[in-house]
Order: structure tokens, then C-alpha cells, then sequence
């Protein structure tokens, strides 16, 4: 494309105005050298170019490369450091922990179910699946805050049905239904008291919860925690898993069951 342009405009369209070839050679050579010649500067300037380009290129990358290497020193920092404040914290708690537990064995108790519960909580979000005796505990320790804060007052029944072992459940999939209980509902009507069943076969994982409904609070049966709850089971499970909500005699109902 090049020599057909360079042999148009010099041997063409100048020759014209100066009556004088480029080249002292006959028609055929004279095509033949425009060729070669024109290949060999292009080849030159290609060359150049090339050598130009990637240089550019090389450098460019090589910014790139060192900005993604001060980045994932940033996160590894990150990391560490988010990694050090819990440590400091349950270091903390279990210091208390010690110097309670011959003067004062129920509160440091609770210290040690508080901070198992932030242990939980913090390292188990970063797993997919956890163990559900594990999960059970978690749940445990949760409900014994709020007896403790109501006391005589506190009306909830946690009744877990079948054998708990090594079953493998999403992490942290319960406590949402055991949050809504305490959040959303009545816990301290002797009348009425709230339900929580857990039941555990061969094949499946049940949970139904049972409250009465707080007339102060807003229910949301599709609010955020209800529909990232769905999601979450779609992903897992496709539609093998039962999940649904429902309002009866100013209770509140949940369910769900899915598989292990």
C-alpha cells in the first residue's frame, strides 16, 4: 500500500512537473526497487515504532504492577490490622474473664459467652458453611443475654429435636430467624410465650419460630434480612428448601426448612 502510494506520487504526479524519475532504472526495475526500497523503510520505521511502542508499553505496565503491589500491601495491612483488633479485644475479655472467675464466676460466665459470641460472629461471616452443634451454641449464648436482662420476665422456649452433630448448614442461616424473635417480638407475656424449634433429621434441617407480634414494631416480611435470606438459599440450594412467613392470631410465624 505504501510503495503503490510513494510510486503514484514521485513517478506519477511530480514526474509530471519535473520530468525526472526518482531512480535511473527501466519500468520493471524501477517497479522492483520502489518495492524493495519501500519495504525496507517501512520495515526501519515499523521497526522504530515497535521498539517505541513497547518501550511505552513496558513502562505503562510497569507503573500499573507497582501500584497493584502498593494496593495489595495496603490490603495485607488492612487485613492485619482488622485481624489485631479482635485479638486485642478477646485477649481483653479473657483477662476479665480470669480475674472474675473465683469472685464473681456468673459474670465472668457471661464475659465468656459474650466474647465466644463476638468470636463467632467475627471469623464465622467469612466462612460458607459451619458446623451445626457449633450454630447451636452460637444461638445459645444469644437467648442467655436476653435472659439475663429480663429475667423472671423472660418467656422464650428453645426446643432442638433430633441428633446435632457434624451437620454442615450455612453459617449464621438461624440466627436471623432468632433475631427477628427478639427484635420484632413479645418475650415477656407468660400468656403467650415466644417459640424457637430446631429440628434436625437424616436429610433435613427445620427451624419455626412462634412470637407475638409487637405492635410498636414495623414486621418486614420482605425486608432486606428476609430477601438477602432468599437469595442466599436460592444459590445454595436452587428450590430444595421451604421458607415462608406468616401473620395468624397477632403471632408471627417463620419457617424454613432446607437440606443437609
Amino acid at each position: 500500500m505504501f510503495a503503490t502510494f510513494r510510486y503514484f506520487l514521485e513517478e506519477i504526479l511530480i514526474y509530471n512537473f519535473i520530468r525526472q524519475h526518482n531512480y535511473n532504472f527501466s519500468n520493471d526495475d524501477l517497479i522492483i526497487t520502489y518495492l524493495f526500497d519501500s519495504f525496507y523503510y517501512t520495515f526501519r520505521f515499523s521497526l522504530y515504532s515497535s521498539v517505541v511502542y513497547f518501550l511505552f508499553r513496558y513502562h505503562e505496565n510497569k507503573d500499573k504492577i507497582h501500584q497493584l503491589n502498593i494496593e495489595q500491601q495496603n490490603a495485607q495491612l488492612s487485613t492485619l490490622k482488622s485481624q489485631l483488633s479482635p485479638h486485642f479485644l478477646f485477649n481483653t475479655l479473657n483477662n476479665f474473664y480470669v480475674e472474675l472467675y473465683d469472685n464473681q464466676p456468673e459474670t465472668a460466665d457471661a464475659i465468656l459467652r459474650l466474647s465466644n459470641l463476638l468470636r463467632y460472629v467475627t471469623y464465622k461471616t467469612n466462612q460458607d458453611f459451619s458446623l451445626l452443634q457449633e450454630e447451636i451454641v452460637f444461638i445459645k449464648d444469644y437467648i442467655y443475654f436476653f435472659e439475663r436482662r429480663y429475667e423472671a420476665n423472660f418467656h422464650v422456649y428453645l426446643i432442638v429435636n433430633g441428633t446435632i452433630t457434624n451437620q454442615k448448614i450455612p453459617s449464621l442461616i438461624l440466627i436471623h430467624f432468632i433475631e427477628n424473635v427478639f427484635k420484632h417480638g413479645i418475650i415477656d407475656t407468660k400468656e403467650n410465650p415466644a417459640i424457637i424449634e430446631i429440628s434436625c433429621t437424616n436429610n433435613f434441617i427445620e427451624i419455626s419460630t412462634t412470637n407475638q407480634i409487637n405492635n410498636s414494631e414495623k414486621y418486614m416480611e420482605k425486608g432486606i434480612g428476609s430477601k438477602n435470606i432468599e437469595k442466599r438459599l436460592q444459590l445454595l440450594f436452587e428450590n430444595k428448601y421451604s421458607l415462608n412467613y406468616k401473620k395468624e392470631n397477632n403471632n408471627y410465624k417463620a419457617y424454613l426448612k432446607f437440606p443437609i
